[in-house]
C-alpha cells in the first residue's frame, strides 16, 4: 500500500518459516503452501535474467481459512470490501443493531490465569508448530460476546477493528480481543486477535511510518495516557489481519481478556482490576469486520 513499485505479497496460513499449514480448518486435502513458487520466480528473474513478470504486476496472494483456498488480488484492501459493524449488547450478544438505551455495561474482573497456550502465533515466531485447541473452556475465563448463527457463508478478509469504552479500577491494563468462530457442535476456533495496553490508547496525529488501515498508536512516552479509575476511556485498535470464511450456521465471537499468562507481561504487576465495558447509546462498543461480497 505504501510503495509504488511492482511487488508480490504472499499471505499464507503458515507458521514462521512456512513449514506448517497452520490453518485451524486444515484437512488432508488442503492446498500446500505456495511461497516456494514465488521464490523461484524471484531468483529466476534476478539471478538468471528470466522474464517472470515481476516487473509488470503488483499482486497480493492470500489464503482464506475455512474455505482453504488461495486467492489473488491487485489491491489491498481487497476490491469489494464492505464494513459490517457488530455492537456489544446485553446477554453477551453481538448485534448489527446499535444500542438505543442508556445505561448498559458489563463488569469483568481480570483473570490472570487466562492463556492462549505456548504454541500460539507469538511463541512460534522462532519456529515450531502453531496449535490453538478448542477455546470453549478457556473462554469461560473471559468476557465474551457472540453473534446468532450466520444465515449465509460470509468471507472476512482484512483488518477487524475494535472500539471499546471501558472504565477500570486501575491506572493501566492490557486489553486482548480474540476473534473466534463457533461451529454447530460448540467447538470454538481461534481466528485472530488484537491487543492494546491502555496507557498507549491515544490515537496519534503524527504521520505513521507506512500507510495503515487501523488507528495509529505511537507508543511514545509523550502520548502516554494513564487510565483514571472510574472514568470512561475509549480504546480503538486493529486486530491482526486475517482471511476466513464463516460458514452458514456458524457463529462469531469476540472474547475479551486482560492477560495472556504464558506469553505477555502482567499489567498491572499487582492487584486484580475490575473493568466495566459500556454498551450504551452514548458509549456503544463494537467490532467492525471487513466483509467480501460473494457472488
Amino acid at each position: 500500500m505504501t510503495l509504488r513499485n511492482y511487488q508480490r505479497a504472499v499471505i499464507g496460513p503458515w507458521n514462521h518459516g512456512g513449514t506448517q499449514n497452520a490453518s485451524p480448518f486444515h484437512t488432508a486435502g488442503s492446498p500446500k503452501a505456495m511461497q516456494s513458487y514465488e521464490w523461484l520466480r524471484f531468483f529466476d528473474h534476478f539471478l538468471k535474467g528470466v522474464d517472470t513478470g515481476l516487473d509488470s504486476e503488483k499482486l497480493c496472494y492470500y489464503f482464506t481459512l475455512g474455505e482453504e483456498r488461495w486467492k489473488v488480488n491487485r489491491t489491498w484492501p481487497v476490491a469489494g470490501t464492505t464494513s459490517v459493524r457488530w455492537y456489544l449488547r446485553e446477554d453477551n450478544a453481538l448485534s448489527t443493531i446499535e444500542p438505543k438505551s442508556t445505561p448498559g455495561e458489563d463488569s469483568y474482573t481480570i483473570n490472570f490465569e487466562a492463556t492462549t497456550g505456548v504454541k500460539n502465533r507469538w511463541h512460534t515466531q522462532v519456529g515450531g508448530q502453531v496449535v490453538y485447541p478448542d477455546r470453549a473452556i478457556e473462554d469461560k475465563k473471559l468476557l465474551t460476546y457472540t453473534t446468532p448463527p450466520f444465515t449465509a457463508d460470509t468471507e472476512i478478509t482484512g483488518y477487524p477493528l475494535i472500539d471499546l469504552f471501558v472504565t477500570s479500577t486501575a491506572t493501566d491494563g492490557a486489553f486482548f480481543v480474540y476473534l473466534e468462530s463457533i461451529d454447530e457442535k460448540g467447538v470454538v476456533t481461534y481466528i485472530t486477535e488484537g491487543e492494546l495496553r491502555a496507557l498507549h490508547r491515544k490515537i496519534s496525529t503524527d504521520t505513521p511510518p507506512y500507510k495503515m488501515l487501523v488507528p495509529y498508536h505511537s507508543f511514545k512516552k509523550k502520548d502516554a495516557m494513564p487510565l483514571v479509575p472510574g472514568q470512561v476511556a475509549e480504546l480503538k485498535f486493529g486486530l491482526q489481519p486475517t482471511s476466513v470464511l464463516i460458514r452458514k450456521g456458524h457463529r462469531l465471537r469476540i472474547a475479551i481478556a486482560g492477560h495472556d499468562r504464558d506469553t505477555f507481561a502482567r499489567i498491572p504487576e499487582q492487584g486484580t482490576p475490575t473493568i466495566k465495558l459500556a454498551r450504551s447509546k452514548p458509549h456503544a462498543s463494537w467490532i467492525e469486520l471487513p466483509v467480501i461480497s460473494r457472488k
